[in-house]
């Protein structure tokens, strides 16, 4: 990340899992904010390790969190977060596909 930074990238996009850390030990999120605070837009893969709860990976708030729902759903973190926050199991419905 260190070197795509100092190349002069303008979007990071990581497919990197592992579950989550504090954010003081994440070297992903680590990395990302370094990125964020020279004006570098960061996404990064919300893990394989679902669906369960607390299965998302790459949650520091800085970071956009995209992950896949079934076939065709797109879902960014903060929609999934929405959806569950009101009752929603986090699955299926509630909007936010991307492929309509």
């Amino acid at each position: 990340m260190d070197q795509a930074i100092s190349d002069g990238v303008d979007v990071l996009s990581l497919s990197l899992g592992g579950g989550s850390a504090p954010y003081y030990r994440d070297t992903t999120a680590i990395g990302a904010f370094t990125a964020v605070e020279k004006g570098i837009f960061v996404s990064c893969s919300a893990g394989n390790s679902g669906p369960i709860r607390a299965s998302l990976a790459n949650v520091a708030p800085w970071i956009m969190t995209v992950g896949v729902v079934g076939l065709c759903s797109l879902w960014v973190s903060f929609f999934f977060l929405l959806w569950t926050a009101v009752g929603g199991d986090g699955g299926g419905g509630g909007g936010g596909c991307a492929c309509g």
